[in-house]
């Protein structure tokens, strides 16, 4: 009996601390730096306090406090984050899992419904 109660102690501790995991920390799965999005050659920084995305039309900053429904995932080339962003003409949705072994993040991006094809960001 006493091993079962120490079993379901731990349980609970684990499964706490899986879901007291701050946005912070979830964002942080993605090794800060600058990456180079295959596809377009969009410039995407991660920092500590967002992500901000440079292209042709111009830059977006979004901070951590302002992604819905931001969450940890996993895949198979993987562990990273999802989240969601909308901005006045779009509704997005982001998955993006880092593999750093090779030092490569995939993103995979839902725009209006629509997924688009999965990309590569190259870290600079």
């Amino acid at each position: 009996m006493k091993k079962v109660v120490f079993l379901l102690v731990i349980f609970m501790a684990v499964t706490g601390a899986m879901f007291a995991q701050s946005a912070e920390s979830i964002f942080g799965a993605i090794p800060t730096a600058e990456y180079t999005k295959g596809d377009d050659n969009a410039v995407w920084t991660f920092g500590a306090t967002g992500l901000t995305i440079r292209n042709s039309e111009g830059s977006i900053t979004i901070p951590i406090r302002n992604m819905r429904d931001l969450a940890a995932a996993s895949d198979s080339d993987g562990a990273g984050l999802t989240f969601a962003f909308d901005t006045e003409e779009n509704r997005r949705t982001y998955k993006i899992i880092s593999n750093p072994l090779n030092r490569t993040v995939f993103i995979t991006i839902t725009k209006n419904g629509v997924t688009l094809p999965k990309t590569t960001l190259t870290r600079r």
